[in-house]
């Protein structure tokens, strides 16, 4: 409905800018800030995800995100940024409503990758720990706008990358993946439990293991 609202007022904002300016220019203003508050509310396509249920863990998801932040750091991948920060349900930066805890871990090593961002997520669920990760591409705002256009693809794949980012981006991903992997197996083992039962691969069109 927002699209087609976007749509009505710059159609009409054009036709009446040509009959009666003041009336166009303000309905063409009207479209403008549709197509800000659509931007703005657009939510990330998961790309990718991993997840794993911890038995009996309750109360250790503080290791498992520390942990984790201490091997990315320690593996001195480039141009990564991480931070914790409350995150609504569609993966944005959120302070109202229904947040969770995540660790966001970025690629910055140029302005396309900037684009993904990994949310890195420990929750208590019952006794046990859920721990989960999420790759996420949420376009900027040319792209976004672009993509407002009808037939404008809505899903980012590899094929939109070349060469060296697809690199990059791979790299990054799964060096995450296998930070989180290590921290999840050494609270497992702490506990006495066997990791040899851990699913490695990711779901998506990456297929990290």
């Amino acid at each position: 409905m927002l699209r087609l609202g976007i749509y009505f007022h710059v159609f009409f904002g054009i036709i009446f800018l040509l009959i009666f300016p003041p009336l166009g220019a303000l309905i063409l203003f009207i479209g403008f800030l549709l197509i800000l508050i659509a931007i703005a509310n657009r939510k990330a396509d998961i790309l990718e995800d991993w997840s794993i249920l911890i038995k009996k863990a309750q109360g250790q998801k503080g290791k498992v995100i520390s942990g984790t932040k201490e091997l990315i750091k320690g593996s001195k991948a480039p141009s990564i940024e991480m931070k914790e920060d409350k995150v609504g349900p569609s993966l944005a930066i959120a302070s109202l409503g229904e947040t969770r805890d995540f660790l966001i871990v970025t690629n910055r090593v140029n302005a396309k990758l900037s684009s993904f961002k990994t949310f890195v997520n420990a929750k208590d669920y019952g006794e046990n720990l859920f721990v989960s990760w999420y790759l996420t591409y949420r376009p900027d705002f040319l792209k976004s706008l672009l993509m407002l256009l009808p037939g404008a693809k809505k899903v980012m794949s590899l094929d939109d990358l070349n060469l060296f980012n697809k690199q990059d981006l791979i790299a990054y991903v799964t060096n995450v993946h296998h930070c989180l992997l290590e921290a999840v197996e050494k609270l497992i083992v702490g506990m006495d439990q066997d990791p040899s039962n851990i699913d490695r691969k990711s779901r998506g069109f990456l297929g990290i293991s």
